[in-house]
This record gives C-alpha cells, structure tokens and sequence, in this order.
C-alpha cells in the first residue's frame, strides 16, 4: 500500500468517527505516515507570499525584484523550490533588458539582452522559475517568462503579431542547501528613463517535498 493510500485509509476510519477499540486497525506505519503528513515534511507548501510592489525605473543599475532567504536544509537531498513572479513593464525608451537568478554565489540564469518593441502600453509578464536538488549540495533548474504589451488585463495576441517576448531556460548549479542559501531575482537595464520600468506585484514561492 503506497504512502498516501495509507494516509487516505487513516484519515477516513478517522473521519468515520469510529468507536475507539476501531483505532486498533491504524498501524504503527499508518500512525508515523500520518504524522508525517500532517507535520508537513512531504506536502507541497507556501515557504513566502508577497505582494510588495518593487518597481526598478530610470536606473542603469542591476537591482532585485525579489529574494528570499530558503532555510538551511529545508529541501533535504532532493526537495526544491517553485517561484513564480508576476507584474507589468513599461519599454517606451531605447534600452535593453537582462534578468538574473541567483542562489547563494552562483548566477543561475542570465537572460539575453534584449531590445523590445517599445509601447507606451505596458507589457504584461509572467515568470516562473524552479528547481530540483539531485543531492544536497547540486541542483536541476527549468525557468520560463511571457510577456506582452496590450491594454487588456489578459494580454493576448497572435504570435504573427506579437508585442512581446518569450524566454525558456535550462540550468544546473552546485550550491549546498544544507546552509540557508538565498535566493534572487534581478533585472537590469541599460540605460536610465522615466519611460524605463520593470515592476513586480506578487511572488509565491513554494516548497517542493522530497522524493
């Protein structure tokens, strides 16, 4: 019987309400699974919320959007992390954009820079990241952003078309997360204006439970 079967079959002859003596079917294996579960060790988690908005406008300077101290061993040899990110850009000046992840010392990702068509709509984007420990001290990371420039709070459009940019990656890193390491994102432009912005509204980084 698997891990959650185990837990279904304690949780429902708990819920059943059953006369005490009926505990008597819960075994010690069922008992440490369900305390295990409950406690939170292999349940998919919220490790941060955040709704502070950080806008980097008219600066030439590399500059977070957001970060987040993960705590030392909290993935164990083969947890990770999601992070998703979402807010809106305005590109209405010349200037190229680079975007950064970073865990501990080690830059993860680094973007092209890219010049985009400028508008005076701003672009709407959204960016997840994540990865996976293989061990405790390497790492699997995937990551991808969507962004595109229309008024409506949906933006769509055809990509024959398409005001915006498409980015996928693929990454490894060697950071020991049996250390609280931190994690980052950052964005860079190449030049400062007013017409320049990258503005983050929400993050949700989640704890993905071990193998």
């Amino acid at each position: 019987m698997s891990t959650l079967e185990e837990l279904s079959r304690s949780l429902g002859l708990l819920k059943a309400r059953l006369p005490i003596r009926a505990l008597r079917h819960l075994t010690e294996g069922h008992i440490h699974n369900l305390a295990k579960h409950i406690g939170g060790d292999t349940w998919l988690r919220i490790l941060d919320r955040n709704l502070n908005t950080v806008d980097v406008q008219n600066t030439a300077a590399e500059a977070p959007i957001y970060s987040f101290s993960i705590p030392a061993g909290i993935l164990g040899a083969t947890g990770g992390v999601r992070l998703s990110l979402g807010g809106d850009m305005l590109k209405n000046a010349g200037g190229t954009l680079t975007l950064r992840i970073k865990l501990g010392a080690t830059t993860v990702f680094t973007s092209t820079s890219v010049e985009l068509i400028t508008s005076a709509e701003r672009y709407k984007w959204s960016w997840d990241i994540w990865f996976l420990n293989v061990s405790a001290s390497s790492q699997k990371w995937s990551a991808k952003l969507l962004a595109v420039a229309v008024t409506d709070n949906l933006a769509m459009q055809g990509l024959n078309t398409l005001y915006g940019i498409a980015a996928a990656g693929q990454a490894t890193s060697s950071e020991d997360t049996s250390a609280a390491k931190n994690l980052q994102a950052t964005i860079k432009w190449s030049s400062a204006s007013t017409l320049l912005s990258f503005r983050k509204e929400m993050a949700l980084l989640e704890l993905l439970p071990a193998a």
